[in-house]
């Protein structure tokens, strides 16, 4: 019921900023396309630096996977086995501005008060990327205005799932950006760093981590229209696609890892990740689970008590990982290599999120899907779906695993 009139609420507020006009004046009047002709404009204010090239991004399914897997269009659809990913950069703009005042669209704009494109972001109605002239800014009527920061502002905002604070968008779409400001030389000029809401305890202890104190970090929910004397905002990560590029999971790894040793000792190598602190994709038959997989010498983790350092610790020191689908695989980029997982999915949501995010860590990678026979009408509901485990499949999953591991460890 709360997201239902989250959603309402939201929606709601979106109509009133369409219909009602108030300091229209900060509503961009056309579009960059490209933030490196952008830089090559006379008295732009705009410098571009290139910081990692275009390039293919494969990603080989298992047999059966591509099969299974969900099927609701656009980003949402069949997994790709290539995708093109473009050149990752870093734009710093002379009295830019970023307009963040809704989910679905972030909106980087010059000084000329022109929306920035290929550093901006906008969701379409079927939650699929639009282009940058169908931003939802060039439709607002209602304007907050700015408030002016003098210093440097670097933008952390990707969009979609990251506004609702998903620790998968965080780690992947956010973070990686600091790599391209590091490589660009910029990172120790920034001021501030703009974040959704700082008050979430991974943004916090990972930033921390990184040598960025609380007292930086400014978030939408006080800074949803700000103006800086010179503002960075930096490329997609992933694009407009789904492949989490290698270098993005190198500088997570390099950042992070070694992990903790003393907290690194706390945690065997045989992990379990229980999701029933979760309100969805519950394992109906977990304890059948739990079972079996401590009769092996699994422990099960319920992730949301851990700290950030705490899931780095265990993912760090993991051999094999049996989890459900879900945002605290984001951490499998922390796991050795050489190491496995068995991923668990409902019938019908299916996602090869982190089958690319094990295959980028070097692990060996296994799935195994729900016999519960749920009937789905939407994607909603299946991201809902529970779960009900073949426990003798899985006995055949892990048996051989946790063998070969032994041996490893002996």
């Amino acid at each position: 019921m709360h997201a239902v009139l989250s959603r309402v609420q939201r929606k709601a507020g979106r109509l009133l900023r369409e219909w009602v006009p108030y300091h229209r004046q900060y509503r961009p009047v056309g579009v960059h396309a490209s933030s490196a002709q952008l830089a090559q404009q006379a008295g732009s204010g705009a410098t571009y630096y290139e910081i990692e090239p275009a390039h293919t991004s494969t990603l080989v399914l298992p047999i059966g996977f591509y099969e299974c897997a969900a099927d609701f269009s656009g980003l949402h659809g069949k997994p790709n086995t290539t995708e093109q990913l473009p050149t990752a950069f870093v734009v710093t703009l002379r009295n830019g501005r970023v307009y963040a005042d809704n989910p679905n669209s972030v909106a980087i704009i010059s000084h000329d008060n022109r929306l920035v494109g290929d550093v901006s972001f906008q969701y379409g109605g079927s939650w699929d990327l639009t282009q940058p002239e169908h931003n939802n800014i060039f439709r607002q009527q209602w304007f907050l205005e700015p408030t002016r920061i003098e210093g440097t502002v670097c933008s952390l905002l990707s969009g979609g799932g990251a506004a609702s604070g998903n620790y998968y968008h965080w780690l992947i779409d956010s973070l990686p950006r600091l790599h391209l400001l590091q490589e660009a030389g910029l990172l120790s000029s920034v001021d501030y760093f703009l974040v959704y809401n700082r008050n979430h305890g991974f943004v916090r202890e990972s930033l921390a981590h990184l040598g960025i104190g609380p007292e930086r970090i400014i978030d939408v929910e006080t800074h949803r229209h700000v103006q800086a004397t010179q503002l960075i905002a930096t490329t997609s990560v992933r694009g407009s696609g789904n492949h989490v590029p290698q270098w993005a999971a190198n500088y997570l790894r390099q950042a992070f890892l070694p992990a903790d040793a003393a907290l690194a000792s706390r945690f065997g190598p045989l992990v379990y990740i229980s999701r029933r602190d979760a309100s969805v994709r519950q394992t109906r038959n977990e304890a059948e689970v739990e079972k079996l997989l401590h009769g092996y010498g699994f422990e099960t983790h319920v992730l949301s008590p851990y700290s950030f350092a705490e899931k780095v610790a265990l993912f760090a020191g993991a051999r094999i990982i049996v989890s459900p689908v879900g945002a605290g695989l984001t951490n499998l980029v922390f796991c050795p290599n050489g190491s496995d997982l068995v991923e668990l999915f409902p019938e019908h949501f299916v996602v090869a999120d982190y089958l690319d995010l094990a295959t980028k860590a070097g692990m060996h990678y296994h799935f195994q899907l729900s016999t519960l026979g749920a009937t789905v009408k939407n994607r909603w509901e299946a991201w809902e779906e529970d779960l009900l485990i073949d426990v003798d499949a899985l006995r055949a999953k892990v048996e051989p695993l946790v063998a070969a591991t032994k041996q490893q460890l002996a």
